[in-house]
């Protein structure tokens, strides 16, 4: 792996990848360099060694697809995370600030995409349930990705209200919210074994792709897990 790479295990033998702006725009469709964001996949693709990285239109909603069959391929469905128990696939979310979230267990991966909303909404939770309807049935283990970090992650009411006040930062400058933490929290409830968090903060650390500091320029980084 490239040292700008965060590569981690998974149970079973699968593997989650976070990238970083050293392997370019993973997006297609938005920031800097865009037209090249497939050739930039398909680099991934083959470093990964996977026969296809498969990924949905991101509607920060609930949606989790379970890739059953090599023909669910492609972008058009709209879903903020996917899970397969095929080899050589990988399940790959696009992010600049929301949380990627990696589950594994064995038989299993998930990779999903958790901004505000689709936490708030239950996302993380849809992608448990994924894990358990395709898995062996044993322990979970989650990764929490580069993302938007309590350090600078200011916020308006209305998110605080959708969690209800969890984990809002007292001290100046008061808006600010830990919505890694409140990830913990749901994940570990959901029944996840071991939450992991990696603890990149894509605001401030500029290896990372923020839309928070760059606006509509930022590309977007990629989030893999796979199964050997």
């Amino acid at each position: 792996m490239n040292a700008e790479e965060l590569a981690f295990d998974l149970p079973g033998g699968a593997r989650a990848l976070f990238t970083t702006r050293a392997q370019g725009n993973l997006s297609s469709v938005g920031g800097d360099d865009a037209e090249h964001g497939l050739q930039a996949r398909k680099r991934l693709r083959e470093q990964l060694g996977v026969q296809s990285l498969l990924r949905g239109y991101q509607v920060h909603g609930t949606v989790v697809r379970r890739v059953r069959t090599g023909a669910q391929a492609g972008d058009d469905v709209q879903a903020d995370g996917q899970a397969t128990a095929l080899r050589d696939v990988g399940v790959m979310v696009l992010t600049a600030d929301c949380l990627p979230v990696g589950l594994g267990t064995t038989g299993a991966v998930a990779m999903i995409h958790a901004g505000w909303r689709g936490l708030a909404a239950g996302v993380l939770e849809e992608g448990v349930r994924a894990l358990e309807e395709l898995g062996s049935g044993d322990e979970i283990v989650a990764i929490i990705g580069p993302g938007a970090g309590p350090c600078c992650y200011e916020v308006g009411p209305e998110v605080h209200a959708a969690f209800g006040g969890a984990h809002r930062i007292e001290s100046p400058p008061t808006r600010r919210i830990d919505l890694k933490a409140i990830a913990r929290e749901r994940l570990l409830l959901a029944g996840v074994a071991d939450v992991r968090d990696i603890a990149a903060c894509t605001i401030c650390d500029e290896r990372y792709f923020s839309h928070r500091r760059e606006g509509a320029r930022a590309g977007r980084q990629g989030a893999v897990a796979w199964l050997n």
